[in-house]
Formats: C-alpha cells, structure tokens, sequence
C-alpha cells in the first residue's frame, strides 16, 4: 500500500479478515446453534447481534428468529458490509444506542473479550433487556488453551491479545459478572474435538506479536502444514457459553 493511501475500513485488532471470520464462526457453528436454541431464538421478536463485524453469522440469527436481527458495530463502513435488508446501527456496547426493553435477545460472539468495561457491557445489555429476555455469549479464554507438543501458541496469543487492548481470559470472568447484574446464567464450556488445522495458527497473522513471537508463530504454522489432518498435533481454545436470562 502506498504512502497516503487508506484502507477502506480502520484497522481494527477486533476484527478479523473475512475469510477468517467465516472459519471461525464454521468451528464454533454447533456450540452456537446449541445456546441459541437454550435461549429460545425460534420465539424471539427482536435480536440484537453486538459486535457484529462483517456479519458472518447475521444470516443465520435472521433465519432462526422469528421477528427482526437488528446489527450492531462501532464502525459505520464496517456495517456497510454487513449482508441482508436489515436495521444497522453504529454504537458502543458499553452505551448502547435503544431505550430500555428494547430486545428479548442479545447475542455476541468473539466481541465482549474486546469491550472494557465488561460489567458496563453487560449492564447495558440487562437494561435493553426485555424480562424473559436472554443474553447469548460465546466467547474465549486462551488462559486454559492446550497444546500438545508445546509450540508456545498459548504464549503469543496470551500476550498478543492483551497487547491489542483484548481480555484473553474473558471467557472464565462472564458469568460471574453476568449474574452479578441480577441475570440468570446457563454456562457450558465448548469441546470443538478436531485434529489442529493451519488456519488455527493463521488467526495470530492479525494480532500485534513482536519479531520473534511472530517466527514462533510461522514455525507452528510450517509444523502444522505436514500434520493438518492428524492427532499428531493438538490444539483447543476453550470457549464458554454463556445463556443468561432477565427475570
């Protein structure tokens, strides 16, 4: 890229490139289905997708619900992208942009390790609650990842998301604060059981590591390219999710 030219969205850590974002939201596509279905998405008139990026999952909560997904992201241009005939709305989870009761269901993905504060996150979505409404959260926490050989991926992504403004640990710290709000939390943590693939290792290309985190990286990388498809190599994120209910 030339000197003064601009990209056609800011570069944003939270946001991976869209061949990635698809992948990602293909590994985590049965838990997901799992705490959609717990939150009763087939009845719910009015969903809010927080943190919705490039839409990668929007069609697929547009299919389920039954009433209107209404997308939200910080970034106007990143909304632009997001596919479908549906509301869009530029705003902060930690302020959200609707009155009280405006939603029975709030669903994240891969978003709230990014937002800080996180119980003013989730106080925002009690309020926009409606009672009986329910918050949907699938999120990680690379505290508890395993490797097997060690490749030092626990390390790089550890310091590498904290250096990007993310909370790795996320995932252990949100039903606490959930039901700290007065919510009722359902909590399941995720196995995804599947042979280590490359792309796994690929996801750190978008998070700041220094020169020698990211040679570790590329080597885990070359590792993977000759086992891809084997046991012989073993990599999980655990991802937790979370169905907390308004009452």
């Amino acid at each position: 890229m030339s000197a003064g030219q601009e990209k056609d969205y800011p570069l944003r850590p939270d946001l991976l490139p869209l061949a990635q974002s698809q992948v990602l939201a293909k590994w985590l596509a049965g838990p997901r289905s799992r705490a959609l279905r717990r939150a009763s998405i087939g009845l719910r008139w009015s969903v809010l997708e927080a943190g919705c990026g490039d839409g990668v999952v929007t069609a697929e909560l547009q299919r389920r619900a039954r009433g209107t997904v209404t997308c939200l992201d910080r970034d106007v241009a990143t909304l632009r992208r997001t596919p479908g005939n549906i509301p869009r709305v530029a705003g902060d989870c930690c302020e959200l942009p609707f009155m009280p009761a405006s939603f029975d269901l709030i669903f994240f993905q891969n978003t709230l390790l990014w937002v800080s504060p996180l119980d003013a996150a989730v106080r925002e979505a009690m309020r926009v609650l409606e009672s009986g409404g329910a918050l949907v959260a699938i999120e990680p926490d690379y505290g508890g990842m395993m490797e097997h050989p060690d490749m030092g991926l626990q390390e790089l992504w550890l310091a590498g998301l904290s250096r990007a403004g993310a909370d790795p640990i996320v995932g252990r710290k949100l039903a606490g604060v959930c039901e700290a709000v007065g919510l009722e939390v359902w909590i399941e943590l995720v196995h995804l059981p599947q042979p280590a693939e490359r792309q796994a290792v690929q996801l750190l290309d978008d998070v700041p590591l220094t020169s020698a985190q990211r040679d570790t990286a590329r080597a885990a990388a070359q590792r993977l390219e000759h086992t891809q498809g084997t046991w012989s190599v073993f990599i999980h994120v655990p991802y937790f999710l979370i169905v907390a209910t308004k009452r």
